[in-house]
């Protein structure tokens, strides 16, 4: 008995010691990610500042950029730009930026005198604008001279990862974000006290990570006297160390549990028997009830996915009609011009009508509603709502005149299909641009040399995709859009209504050279059909 106690207290110390092991080597995997994550735009905007020395301070434009970025860091609460002389010179906090010098942070002057370019973190630090902790992650900028130019900064919440860390489950234990020098980040639980207070001198900052960058120790907290057992690990990109905690009572209760039972003799193994019993019971009952919750959850998967189409295509109608909402003024009977926006206004009310018909009939799984329509007629058709969706800053031009391509398809599912389209290039061109539409005849069909396809092309100026991107954009709920900017739904829409035409889709992009979407509809064999319209 004596050497089974033995064993199995080693073995719930052990148990503990890889649990904390393991949960501080996935903590310090999301934080390198979240570091890298800033850092990637940090160096951006260095570089975009270094290539433009004569930017205005608060350029209205460049703002927009930072904010943009801004909502991409959920664990960013601000990113400025201070200049050479200290004081900020750009800021998403803009108008509010206080304007008080800034040469005395601790951030800015690691960067006056350090020409290195490399990413810098700093201690916490109250802010004087919100009175809130915040660490800085910083980058120097040099002018084309390489003289000193300035510091990007992006102000990191410490409560976002307070907040991350109180969802993990770790009893009485801890998890804290340090400095690699000892300077606690972060920790949770909350100790407001001991922010920004250095640990150089407990372990494992004052031997340990001299010897390696990750490990285990069972020690007293210098903070609460609590022994617990302690994982830590430093980071390869940043100069930051995690730490996760179990206290001790909790890693050894099951040892405890054991040896009881062990002790008790055979007066308890009945009293183990029954248990066993209602933990088998509890198993069963734990397994039914994941089974249903498996099968609720594919129910409500299902529902989301159709809900989600719903909501992405409803979204694009509804801004066309916003942006023509905006026009309409009391009393326009007098006005020919507002007459016809209204006019425009019925349309998109009518194409939203006809979309939501459509998207609805995926869930009643209906008959594919097609007829011979003319596509030249319905693209021309359907350029005003596309100019409205496009917005001011971007132009839609029709490069195509006297073509006349009859296919079976349906208008409104072709309608939200290029809606979905000109939205697309649009979001790849935030600087504004050209949006190009194309129709031409392409191949032969055999049996009579006549046109098999007709092409529509649509041609952006954006920002074009990368090849991994490309190869994904036709996947359901795949989006390179931050959250709340997009649910990868629309080319997935695009590609369902393609292969319910039985056409073809084809993606043609390159990184900074623009977009081409060509989608093929069969050519119809009556393509001298009277209904060219439906």
């Amino acid at each position: 008995m004596s050497a089974e106690l033995w064993r199995s207290y080693w073995a719930a110390r052990q148990d503990g010691e890889r649990t904390v092991f393991n949960l501080v080597h996935v903590l310090s995997e999301q934080t390198a990610r979240t570091v890298q994550s800033i850092d990637l735009n940090i160096q951006d905007i260095v570089k975009e500042l270094s290539d433009n020395p004569s930017l205005p301070d608060n350029d209205a434009d460049f703002r927009a950029e930072l904010h943009n970025r801004l909502s991409t860091l959920p664990y960013v609460r601000a990113i400025f730009v201070i200049g050479p002389d200290g004081f900020i010179t750009h800021d998403t906090d803009y108008p509010t930026t206080p304007h008080v010098s800034l040469a005395d942070r601790q951030y800015f002057k690691a960067h006056v005198d350090d020409r290195s370019p490399a990413l810098h973190i700093g201690p916490p630090l109250m802010s004087r604008s919100v009175n809130r902790w915040f660490i800085s992650l910083t980058r120097r900028i040099e002018g084309k001279d390489g003289r000193f130019a300035g510091v990007v900064v992006a102000a990191m919440e410490p409560r976002y990862f307070k907040e991350f860390y109180q969802k993990l489950w770790v009893g009485d234990g801890t998890i804290a974000l340090l400095l690699a020098d000892g300077i606690l980040l972060t920790r949770s639980p909350t100790d407001e006290g001991v922010v920004a207070k250095s640990f150089a001198d407990a372990e494992p900052f004052k031997s340990l990570l001299s010897r390696g960058n990750r490990g285990v120790l069972w020690s007293e907290s210098p903070i609460d006297g609590v022994r617990r057992v302690v994982g830590y690990q430093r980071l390869e990109s940043a100069p930051l160390v995690m730490l996760a905690t179990l206290n001790e009572h909790d890693v050894m209760e099951p040892w405890r549990s054991h040896a009881m039972i062990e002790l008790s003799g055979a007066g308890i193994l009945l009293v183990l028997l029954v248990i066993l019993q209602w933990l088998a019971w509890r198993y069963r009952r734990r397994e039914e009830l994941a089974q249903q919750r498996l099968e609720r959850t594919q129910r409500l998967e299902s529902i989301g996915r159709f809900a989600g189409g719903v909501a992405h295509d409803l979204g694009n109608l509804l801004r066309v009609i916003r942006s023509s909402v905006l026009l309409l003024r009391p009393t326009v009977s007098d006005r020919p011009e507002a007459l016809g926006v209204l006019d425009e206004l019925d349309g998109s009310l009518d194409s939203g009508r006809e979309l939501v018909n459509q998207l609805l009939s995926y869930a009643r799984d209906r008959q594919f509603q097609a007829g011979a329509t003319d596509l030249a007629r319905l693209i021309t058709d359907v350029l005003p709502i596309l100019k409205q969706a496009a917005g001011p800053r971007i132009s839609i031009v029709k490069t195509f005149a006297d073509v006349r391509a009859i296919c079976v398809i349906d208008d409104a599912q072709f309608r939200a299909t290029m809606v979905n389209l000109v939205l697309n290039a649009r979001d790849a061109m935030p600087s504004g641009g050209a949006i190009f539409i194309d129709l031409r005849l392409v191949g032969e069909r055999k049996a009579d040399n006549r046109p098999a396809w007709a092409e529509v092309a649509i041609r952006d100026e954006g920002t074009g995709m990368s090849e991994h991107v490309r190869k994904q954009a036709f996947d359901p709920f795949f989006t390179t859009k931050g959250p709340g900017s997009g649910n990868g739904l629309g080319l997935n829409q695009v590609a369902d209504f393609i292969e319910r035409c039985a056409g073809q889709a084809e993606l043609v992009s390159e990184e900074g050279k623009g977009t081409t979407v060509k989608l093929r509809f069969p050519v119809s064999e009556a393509d001298d059909a009277s209904d060219t319209g439906r």
